[in-house]
């Protein structure tokens, strides 16, 4: 029965803090400072098996964000909103693509592993070093996020997306 108890704790607590990205009050990059990337406008969909999102579009809002709107929810999926603003940067060469939904002052991160016209392969940013109460600032939540990068472990997992 204890084994059982454990059990139930520990699935609660990997599908609590690993199932989706958590808000971070801070944003990866300055929204509105660095040019969208062309190459994400469209509506992608994945075949994930669970996924937070099945399906999303990405149209341009002006040359620095986007409008984007979640057009099919997974059962993870905790926001109340459907409604974002995405914006790209870039750390250490890596493209970061970070999105704030149109009812919170919380921002929520990914990071591009590959794209091209056609796909997209993503993965949530995880802070594997001082974790979220580190971040403070922008310029700290940028420093976890490379410290993090150099870890085996970050990336690991990651969705692919195709353009409808």
């Amino acid at each position: 029965m204890k084994k059982l108890v454990h059990l139930s704790i520990f699935i609660l607590i990997i599908t609590t803090f690993y199932g989706c990205p958590v808000g971070i009050n801070y944003p990866l990059g300055t929204p509105g400072k660095e040019k969208i990337n062309k190459e994400l406008i469209g509506t992608w969909v994945n075949s994930a098996e669970d996924p937070e999102v099945k399906k999303v579009s990405i149209k341009k809002k002006d040359d620095y964000s986007y409008d984007v709107l979640v057009l099919e929810r997974g059962s993870m999926y905790a926001l109340e909103t459907d409604n974002l603003t995405g914006w790209v940067t870039e750390v250490e060469g890596k493209t970061f693509l970070f999105f704030k939904p149109e009812n919170e002052e919380t921002y929520y991160h990914y990071m591009i592993k590959s794209s091209d016209k056609k796909s997209l392969v993503t993965c949530d940013v995880s802070l594997l070093d001082g974790g979220v109460d580190s971040v403070t600032s922008t310029e700290a939540f940028r420093k976890q996020v490379v410290t993090s990068m150099k870890s085996a472990e970050y990336g690991v997992e990651s969705i692919t997306w195709t353009k409808e």
